[in-house]
């Protein structure tokens, strides 16, 4: 036997990989748990659905309002000592809340585990734009974003199989970022430690950032309200074939583009926003399960595209003193779409389940008539802004 390979560690792209699907473990190991731990878990006088619901939430809620703070933070630390253990405290924090009584002990260790996935995705998302330039760059955030989706469902799968024998078993999931911190203190990181970290100035990645919110609330949109739409809400195996659709989409997508990583990005985007909005359009009209197919397999392809295009624009623009601070506006734009999902389909859905994917439409419109059109419209809101003020 090769005592060489033996040796052989994975690569660097690999570990950066591998420390994002398990980000993605923050709400995706427990989420087919929900019914389970509801039943598990009594809160003396307070809905505990209401409750098992927020805990599910609270990480991406967390990781939204500490990422930009998260990322000043990262960037001052070693960086092989800080990743390795943001990633056992991502451990720690997720397989404790498996031993909770109540709510209070579940939802205090879910904050943990925002906090601990915050710092995860900023290190990552640094080591990125310290180890690679040009296309490779866009190669690792592509597959990163295809890894992240595939990852997702693998959890999702491994969560509801593991919920079928007792609510806590699926929390047991989140050790899987113990190897993932092994092999973090294999490699040799760039540290920023001498470079002071500057603030990130907003205005050249304004558009970016925006686009990544509306991309992700869109998405997170098949799994918080396509259950609900009247063809599927009485039809859960039909509503995770089309959740099933979107994310295999969205993986896919994301590979094709790492591919070609560096080719016609303005382009990709365009037709990007345009599939977007031709997704949740038909979602927002049709009736039937071919037609909830379609929409999702466009919305999918749309995200999977988007997410390494925009990331990519924003790294770009990255230096050692700035880094970390773009990493955390990235964690908080992502999670801020899924908040933003999360809330918003439940109360504009009250008027009607397809409603939320109508306003969405409307958003994706506005978002591409700004992108194409913004530098000549630029001009006149100056002109509005100025006359309002």
């Amino acid at each position: 036997m090769n005592l060489a390979r033996l040796k052989r560690r994975p690569s660097r792209a690999v570990v950066i990989w591998a420390a994002g699907a398990s980000s993605v473990m923050s709400g995706a190991a427990i989420a087919p748990a929900i019914p389970v731990l509801e039943a598990g878990l009594v809160a003396e006088g307070q809905p505990a659905p209401l409750l098992a619901r927020a805990a599910l939430i609270m990480p991406a809620l967390v990781i939204m309002l500490s990422g930009v703070v998260m990322g000043r933070l990262t960037g001052r630390v070693d960086q092989r000592l800080g990743f390795c253990l943001s990633l056992c405290a991502l451990a720690f924090f997720g397989v404790i809340g498996g031993l909770a009584s109540g709510y209070g002990f579940l939802l205090l260790s879910r904050v943990g585990l925002g906090l601990a996935t915050a710092a995860v995705l900023c290190f990552a998302t640094a080591a990125i734009a310290a180890h690679y330039q040009g296309a490779e760059r866009g190669r690792v955030i592509g597959r990163k974003a295809a890894v992240n989706t595939f990852g997702g469902v693998i959890f999702v799968l491994c969560g509801g199989a593991l919920a079928g024998i007792a609510w806590q078993a699926p929390f047991v999931l989140y050790l899987l970022a113990v190897p993932v911190a092994v092999l973090v203190a294999g490699r040799s990181w760039r540290s920023p430690g001498t470079v002071q970290q500057t603030a990130v100035p907003l205005g050249p990645i304004l558009l970016e950032l925006g686009l990544l919110v509306m991309a992700m609330g869109a998405f997170y949109l098949m799994p918080v309200q396509v259950p609900f739409v009247p063809a599927l809400s009485e039809a859960p195996v039909q509503s995770g074939l089309v959740i099933a659709a979107a994310t295999l989409a969205s993986g896919i997508a994301s590979l094709i583009v790492a591919s070609r990583a560096g080719h016609a990005p303005g382009a990709v985007r365009s037709g990007a926003l345009v599939l977007l909005l031709t997704g949740l359009a038909i979602c927002s009209l049709v009736g039937s399960l071919p037609g909830y197919l379609l929409a999702a397999v466009l919305i999918g392809v749309a995200f999977g595209a988007l997410l390494p295009v925009l990331i990519s624009a924003i790294m770009a623009r990255s230096t050692p003193q700035t880094a970390h601070g773009l990493s955390g506006l990235i964690a908080t734009a992502l999670y801020a779409g899924q908040v933003l999902a999360a809330f918003f389909a439940p109360s504009v859905g009250a008027i009607d389940p397809r409603a939320p994917f109508a306003a969405f439409a409307v958003l994706s419109a506005l978002a591409l008539l700004l992108y194409l059109y913004g530098a000549s419209l630029r001009p006149a809101g100056r002109w509005l802004w100025e006359r309002a003020a």
